[in-house]
């Protein structure tokens, strides 16, 4: 058992973490209800490791407890998005979460002063979790990722961007 956040390690993705990440996605309820597969999963993190998107990953002695994808421009080029997170059920709650979006941010905001993010509407739990970090809320898009689910992008910031 997770005792707390300091026992955890964040480090960058690799190669071997593809399939406990993958595994990880799947057994969210969140990536469930958007219909992601094993298949999916992969995906994702192959793309990352082919330069597609960064990830990192959060460890213990137990092993992985959670991982967070995110791209450096991948918001009008300008500025950051974080694309997935997800935190094993055994360290939720244990500011594992918080701690992935912590490193994140911080490469992000050495890029640019912005982070975009989209959270499902009606997951109350994240968007608390979000706008706690310092992330408000932008807009609605209804149907974006999924028919039938409204997402609400969300976006944390230094300042606005310097005219090129």
């Amino acid at each position: 058992m997770l005792e707390n956040s300091e026992d955890v390690t964040i480090r960058p993705f690799r190669e071997t973490d593809v399939e406990t990440c993958a595994s990880l996605m799947v057994d969210l309820p969140l990536y469930g209800r958007y219909g992601v597969t094993g298949k999916d999963a992969r995906a994702l993190f192959a793309r990352t490791l082919a330069g597609a998107s960064r990830a990192l990953v959060a460890e213990d002695a137990g092993g992985v407890l959670g991982f967070v994808v995110y791209s450096l421009h991948g918001t009008f080029d300008h500025s950051g998005y974080v694309r997935a997170i997800g935190v094993a059920a055994r360290a939720q709650r244990r500011g594992v979460g918080g701690r992935l979006m912590e490193a994140a941010e911080r490469e992000i905001f050495s890029r640019g002063p912005n982070v975009f993010l989209l959270v499902s509407a009606d997951n109350a739990d994240a968007r608390r979790f979000y706008e706690r970090r310092g992330y408000r809320e932008i807009g609605e898009l209804p149907d974006y990722a999924r028919a039938g689910i409204t997402e609400v992008l969300y976006r944390k910031t230094l300042g606005p961007v310097r005219a090129v």
